[in-house]
Parts: structure tokens; C-alpha cells; sequence
């Protein structure tokens, strides 16, 4: 398809680690879905924003991270990122509102960097699929299908 990163999800790929900004920059060309960047490099006042959620606030969310950033360091919390979190992208804005974090659009853009990855001989884990043993998303405790890390 051809599709490009856009000035803002470039600024963020590139406070990510280069083997991560080298498989999402192949996986953007071969996919049939086009996708963004929401984060990499994260600080750790981000990070704990992103903990609070499900503890102390918003409450009726369930909870994002089990990583504060402080007691514990996050992939994310790294410089460069060894982390990167993806969203799904799409000119129209109401079917982008749909389809962002759709796990089957998320789906299918994990199996185009997973495969972009093995190409380039670089070991990648996907958030959908901790364990990569192909089972989705059903046997792990922490499902988190816009993340990539190495």
C-alpha cells in the first residue's frame, strides 16, 4: 500500500531504540492497514500517570501498567525506547474512532511487524502475545495489543 508515518508519529519512533525504528519503519510500507505511533521514550511522570489509572484514577477503567516507572522500570522508560506503542489510522475520523485500538486491525498489523522482524533478524515481542506461542491474547495476565518491545 505505501503508507508513511506522519510528522508526529516520526518524532516519536525516533526516541525509540534503532532496531525498533528499523522493523516499524518496513512493517509501515508492507502493511494493508495504516497504523501511527502513540508512544516510545516515556518520562517517568507519563509513566505514572499511565500506573494511576485503575488505582487511583478512573476507577472504573481496569488497570494499563503494572510498571510505575519507579520502583520498577518500564521498556518504555528507557532512552532510547525499547518499547513502542502503536495505534490504528484511518483519514476518516469517525471510522478512525472505531478502529484505533481494534484488536483485529491490531492483530493483523503485529503479524506484518512480526514478520518485518524476522526479515530483518531482529527478536520483537508483541503485547497480544507475551510468550509468542500463538495463542492471543487468552493466556496471559496483561493483554496489551498496541505494544512492541525488544
Amino acid at each position: 500500500m505505501g503508507f508513511r508515518f506522519g510528522e508526529n508519529s516520526k518524532k516519536r519512533l525516533a526516541t525509540c531504540h534503532q532496531d525498533i525504528q528499523k522493523v516499524l519503519n518496513l512493517a509501515i510500507t508492507r502493511s494493508k492497514v495504516d497504523f501511527g505511533i502513540s508512544e516510545g521514550e516515556r518520562s517517568i511522570e507519563r509513566q505514572q500517570e499511565l500506573y494511576a489509572i485503575g488505582r487511583t484514577v478512573d476507577v472504573h477503567k481496569s488497570t494499563v501498567t503494572n510498571v510505575d516507572g519507579i520502583k520498577k522500570k518500564g521498556k518504555h522508560n528507557y532512552s532510547p525506547s525499547l518499547a513502542v506503542d502503536i495505534y490504528i489510522w484511518h483519514d476518516n475520523p469517525s471510522t478512525r474512532k472505531q478502529i484505533d485500538y481494534d484488536e483485529a486491525h491490531l492483530s493483523y498489523v503485529a503479524g506484518v511487524i512480526d514478520s518485518c522482524a524476522a526479515e530483518l533478524n531482529i527478536d520483537i515481542t508483541w503485547g497480544g502475545n507475551w510468550d509468542n506461542d500463538g495463542i492471543i491474547k487468552f493466556d496471559q495476565g496483561l493483554n496489551d495489543m498496541p505494544h512492541f518491545q525488544i
